[in-house]
Order: C-alpha cells, then structure tokens, then sequence
C-alpha cells in the first residue's frame, strides 16, 4: 500500500475522535452555563487542533526513521491533551 493513502487513512480516523471526544465529554459531563460550556468547547477544539498538529509532526519524523511503534504510541497519548484543560476546569469548579 502505497505511504500515503496510509497516511490519509490513518489522519481520516484519528481527526474525528481527536475532536470529537473532548466535545462529547463537555456536552455528557457538562453542568456550565452556555456561555463557559462553549468558550470551554472553543478551547477544546483549540488544544485538539495544536496537540494533533504537533503529534503528527513527530509521528511523520519518527515513521521516516523507522519506528512506528512508537509514532503510533505518541498519536494515542496525544488524544489525552485536549482533556488537560477540562480535567483542570472540572477542579476548579469542585473546589469552589
């Protein structure tokens, strides 16, 4: 298989649930007002854009070299990025 639709396969299943989970765990676990929940999802949709950019910079490098296994296991904890700012919204609104 030719490297590229590889790499349009792999980027055509990871884009969505980069995005889309951050988004779905604001709108499941959400109790803000409105406007906190969409500046927050904003911002979700912020760091998931930065942190697949960045991942993707790394993975594509470490594929060039050979080493795909840990390309992929940087794509994996990259997901986790987006959820940072929500963990930490979520304890600061505990601890009011």
């Amino acid at each position: 298989m030719d490297d590229t639709i590889a790499w349009i396969i792999i980027m055509g299943f990871y884009a969505p649930l980069h995005f889309l989970l951050p988004v779905l765990v604001l709108f499941v676990t959400g109790n803000e007002a409105e406007p906190t929940r969409r500046r927050l999802i904003r911002n979700a949709l912020v760091d998931s854009g930065l942190s697949m950019a960045i991942a993707f910079a790394v993975v594509i490098v470490l594929a060039q070299q050979g080493r795909l296994l840990p390309a992929m296991l940087i794509l994996l904890v990259s997901m986790a990025a987006p959820f940072v700012r929500i963990w930490r919204h979520r304890r600061e609104i505990a601890g009011r």
